[in-house]
């Protein structure tokens, strides 16, 4: 947004009570009613927010909120970093941590990704390879969904590290679009895209080590945003990113519970196996 400076910094500040436990912030009015019509609403509109000068958002937490700060003031924000494991208590006692990082929930072991983003499975009693012509088609177009023209960022790098933990790192994203998506921040909602997308196309599952981090992302992205805005709209962009992304990563993820869990909400499941149909035309 092409906001004059002077605009800015003349505005008097906008008060805003982040949390539970309403630890307070501020923003300039005339930077934060310009993100959009509800934003605009709440600090120059009729309502009480407007005429007192504060508003209470005790649902968003302190890490989205910052980051939606960081967005409106310099067009960007930082994703949250990911962290490591504790190695389970069974693999300290037999002095082989990586035995974990190798093995996925029911003891099969996996080898390296192949550089295409599949995964040549062996599990003690042959192999598969998900290798159809068709799967790989789409993931070619899932990692192209996003012109690189977009973002003058470097390339993300992939997640070499099997215990690195990318819960937070990938809901992050996901919280901060289903904030702008409420309050209609059409510009954070496109960025929460790209960058999501970003890492998910170089993400590994780690042979199954992985596959939790991506199943709270779904769960959380369908429990918190609406299928179109319209009746007859298009299809909300998060999930549908992320139907199109389990599809294509359905062999990996399949075997984790959690994601089989998640699998129970009629909406995911519809939406992945709409995709998964592509698969086999």
């Amino acid at each position: 947004m092409a906001i004059p400076y002077e605009l800015i910094a003349a505005s008097k500040p906008f008060r805003i009570l982040v949390g539970p436990d309403k630890k307070e912030f501020t923003m300039h009015t005339e930077l934060l009613g310009r993100m959009s019509k509800p934003l605009r609403t709440l600090v120059k509109g009729d309502m009480k927010e407007a005429k007192e000068g504060v508003a209470e958002w005790p649902e968003i937490d302190e890490g989205t909120f910052i980051r939606f700060w960081e967005f409106a003031y310099t067009g960007d924000y930082k994703a949250a970093e990911p962290f490591i494991d504790a190695p389970a208590p069974s693999d300290l006692a037999n002095g082989n941590a990586q035995t974990l990082a190798n093995r996925n929930q029911n003891g099969q072991y996996y080898e390296e990704e192949q550089e295409d983003g599949y995964h040549n499975y062996n599990y003690g009693y042959g192999s598969r390879t998900a290798t159809t012509t068709s799967k790989r088609e789409m993931w070619k177009q899932f990692q192209n969904q996003f012109s690189t023209e977009q973002d003058k960022a470097p390339a993300e790098q992939p997640n070499k590290d099997p215990s690195a933990n990318y819960s937070e790192a990938l809901l992050s994203h996901a919280r901060l679009y289903a904030f702008a998506d409420y309050y209609c921040v059409d510009a954070l909602m496109a960025l929460c895209l790209r960058k999501l997308h970003r890492t998910l196309k170089v993400f590994s599952l780690h042979g199954g080590a992985r596959v939790t981090d991506v199943a709270q992302l779904v769960d959380y992205a369908y429990k918190n945003t609406v299928s179109g805005k319209a009746a007859g709209g298009e299809p909300d962009g998060l999930r549908s990113m992320l139907a199109t992304y389990a599809a294509c990563k359905v062999e990996g993820l399949w075997d984790n519970i959690y994601f089989q869990d998640v699998l129970e909400s009629g909406e995911v499941a519809k939406a992945i196996i709409g995709q998964l149909m592509r698969r086999l035309k």
